[in-house]
This record gives structure tokens, sequence and C-alpha cells, in this order.
């Protein structure tokens, strides 16, 4: 779950910040972010990530709420939200 996370908090900060303040051209940090979200997106990463997130606690709220919608939209709200799409 930890590499989940810590894959996620730098993709966000990736697209969060100008690519200049993260030494790189935009299409280098594109690039980079596709990258993450090709492994954030596989169903065995999101998977166990979020089965081991208590969704009704803080940081699940927070994360989902403020990392995984700046990166996508439903990427990392669980699996029931497999259902939904």
């Amino acid at each position: 779950m930890s590499r989940y996370i810590d894959a996620a908090m730098i993709a966000n900060y990736l697209t969060a910040e100008p690519a200049h303040r993260c030494g790189c051209t935009t299409e280098q940090r594109d690039r980079i972010v596709q990258r993450y979200l090709a492994v954030l997106e596989q169903p065995g990463w999101r998977d166990a990530a979020c089965s081991g997130l208590d969704p009704a606690g803080e940081f699940f709220t927070w994360f989902a709420s403020h990392v995984a919608a700046r990166l996508r939209p439903g990427a990392v709200t669980g699996p029931a939200a497999d259902d939904e799409r």
C-alpha cells in the first residue's frame, strides 16, 4: 500500500507544480505522470491500496478528494468504483 500512496503523491506533485519547477519540460513531465498513472490504475495496485485503507478514515477521505481527484476522477475511490463504471 505504501508504494501506491508514494507513487500517487509523486504524480500529484508533478501535476500540481509547473514542469520547470520539477526540473523537466512539460512534455517530459507529462510522460512521467502518464507512466505513474499507468501503474496506479492497474486493478491489482488500486485494490491493494484501497483494501489497506479505512474508507471512513481521515486519510482516505483526504487522499480520495485531493490526490486521486487531481490525478483522475475515480482512480482511487475503492473497489466499488468499478461497479459504477
